[in-house]
Parts: C-alpha cells; sequence; structure tokens
C-alpha cells in the first residue's frame, strides 16, 4: 500500500497537466505545514498556546496534504480546487486562536497559500482571495479584542501577501509562454509550421500500436532543386510554405490526420483508420492540388506521392514501404517532370 501510494505521489510530481500541478503543489505545502505545526509545538510557546487542538490542526492539515497530492486534479472542477484556498485560510485562522494569537507563528501560512495561488494558479485569483484573507486574519485578533494597532497590522500583511501571489503569477505565465514557445520550436518545423519528424514518429508509433488501419502518404516534390537554383532560396522556401498549408487543408474534419514535414522537400501525410485504397484516393486529390501551386515566376509545383498502409504494421517499415512508393511512382513519370 505504501509503494502504490509513493508511485502515485511520484506520478502527481512528474504531471504536465496544469490542474494535476497545482493541486499536488497545494498538497505539498499542506504537508510542510503541517509538519512545521507539529515542530512548533516543541518550541517555547506564547500564553494561550493549547498543544491538544494545535496537534489536531496538524493532523488535519498533514492528513489533507498527503491526500491531496494523489487525488485526480483533472477530473475535479476547478472551483472545487479552488475552495482549498479559503478552507486553509480557515485552518490559519483556527491555529491563530489555538497556538495564542502569535502572529509570526501564523503569518508564514498565509504566505504558502498565496504561494501556492501565484505559481499554479491564474493571475487575478490571489486578488480575488483577498475576502477571505481579511476574514481569516482579523477574525481572531477581534475575537480576542486585540488593539487597533493589532488590527492595523492587516494593512501591510494584505498587500504583501497579495503582492507574493500576482507577483508569482505573473512570472509564473511568463515562463509558461516561454516553455509553450520551446516546445512548438522543439515539435515544429520553423519554416511551415507543420509538426516534425520527431513528432511524426511518435504518432506513427502509436497508430501502428493499435489495431486499425493506418496509411501514410509520402510527399517529394519535382523538380524543387532547380527551383532553388533558378529563383534562390526564398522562393524554395514560399514553395515549401505552399505545400505545408496544402498538406494541412487536405487533412479530414473528424479524422486524426497528421501532416509533417520529415526534411528538405520531403512531406508526409499520417491517415488514421484509413485503408489503401481511401489512401490513394487522397494521394490522387493531393497531387492535384499541388499542381494548382506556383512558384515565383509561375513555374507549376509538382510532386511525387507514395501509398502504404495496413493494420498493426511495423512502424519503420511503413515508412519506408511509403518512400520505395514515393521513388516507384517519381521514377514512373517522364525524365523531365522528375527531377529532384
Amino acid at each position: 500500500m505504501i509503494r502504490r501510494f509513493a508511485h502515485r505521489v511520484l506520478a502527481s510530481a512528474r504531471a504536465d497537466n496544469p490542474a494535476v500541478v497545482s493541486g499536488f503543489t497545494m498538497g505539498l505545502l499542506f504537508t510542510l505545514a503541517g509538519f512545521y505545526t507539529f515542530i512548533t509545538i516543541l518550541l517555547p510557546t506564547p500564553t494561550g498556546f493549547q498543544p491538544g487542538l494545535v496537534s489536531l490542526i496538524a493532523v488535519a492539515a498533514l492528513g489533507w496534504g498527503l491526500v491531496a497530492m494523489v487525488l485526480p486534479w483533472a477530473r475535479i472542477p476547478g472551483l472545487l480546487r479552488l475552495a482549498v484556498a479559503p478552507a486553509a485560510m480557515a485552518l490559519i485562522a483556527l491555529h491563530n486562536m489555538a497556538a495564542g494569537q502569535d502572529a509570526f507563528r501564523y503569518g508564514m501560512f498565509f504566505f504558502l497559500v498565496f504561494i501556492w495561488l501565484g505559481l499554479c494558479e491564474p493571475r487575478g485569483t490571489s486578488l480575488r482571495m483577498s475576502p477571505f484573507l481579511l476574514a481569516a486574519y482579523l477574525g481572531p485578533l477581534w475575537a480576542d479584542g486585540r488593539s487597533a494597532a493589532d488590527l492595523a497590522s492587516i494593512s501591510y500583511a494584505l498587500p504583501i501577501y497579495l503582492t507574493v501571489g500576482e507577483v508569482l503569477a505573473w512570472r509564473t505565465q511568463l515562463m509558461q509562454r516561454l516553455q509553450g514557445r520551446l516546445r512548438r520550436l522543439a515539435d515544429h518545423d520553423p519554416l511551415t509550421g507543420l509538426p516534425n519528424r520527431a513528432v511524426f514518429t511518435a504518432a506513427l508509433r502509436e497508430h501502428c500500436a493499435k489495431p486499425e488501419s493506418v496509411a501514410v502518404l509520402f510527399l517529394d516534390l519535382d523538380g524543387f532543386k532547380q527551383i532553388n537554383d533558378r529563383l534562390g532560396h526564398a522562393a524554395g522556401d514560399d514553395v515549401l510554405v505552399q505545400v505545408g498549408a496544402t498538406l494541412r487543408a487536405h487533412t479530414r474534419p473528424g479524422y486524426a490526420d497528421l501532416p509533417c514535414r520529415l526534411a528538405g522537400d520531403e512531406f508526409v501525410l499520417l491517415l488514421s483508420d484509413t485503408d489503401l485504397a481511401a489512401a490513394r484516393s487522397l494521394a490522387e486529390q493531393l497531387e492535384q492540388r499541388l499542381g494548382e501551386l506556383r512558384a515565383a515566376d509561375g513555374t507549376p509545383v509538382r510532386g511525387s506521392v507514395g501509398v502504404a498502409g495496413g493494420v498493426s504494421m511495423d512502424a519503420q517499415q511503413l515508412l519506408a514501404t511509403a518512400d520505395e512508393a514515393m521513388y516507384a511512382a517519381k521514377q514512373a513519370k517522364p525524365v523531365g517532370r522528375r527531377a529532384a
């Protein structure tokens, strides 16, 4: 049982789903807060400190934290996850009353709440939690009859907590955008915007592992080198962009078709749940659409398309068969139209 729990904790820690990341982070901070609360019992305590109640609060925080780290947050509504923040502040207020109204002891727990919100939730979330913070911070002080000076401490505590949450959320958002750009650069061809060879290879292996028909159209442009040599690389790049857009438009609604650029003037189109007859029909349509494209000087863009497909085939062999079919189609054309 312990091994299974540890496995689930590690799985949550490695997840990249935002809801799971947020829930796991919240659970981890709850767990750390529970441990710290136990430690405070062993330290010198102020007047009014109730070790029994503080221990119960520590157990509650620790227990919830361990549970939260393994909950399926991806399937839990976001509002329920955010509802933990007011609940956590209520627990902090209860701890404040049980721990002798020592602001230093309970103030750091508010920081943990806003660190979680800042790291894992959208900008503005911390601001929306400010009414709960006011109630949780001022409630115990007011109930204990503290002085106006003590109550006025909210005037600097509130801005500090909210600033921590919102600044962290702002920086986290910037980092997420940067990670998204880097991920796209790693997975996509920068010129055409199509997924690259790595994405295609992974998708092909996934489809080939399923008991369903899968087909690959392998496209190589005819005469592309001559276009590059005669008109320059900028014109060649324009042709590649046109071909990429044509492949993207050639995908079928409702199917998991995947157009990719492998390298140079080589493109592929992965067709899910498609038999060879349908794939060959799509290949003919693709060649016709390519013939409608033009280079900068009006030269028609042409290509040779190879088709291969089957059920539960080896992914590498399927791609190689499509490649061979493409070269066979290129060789079958008149010499003047099959230049590399």
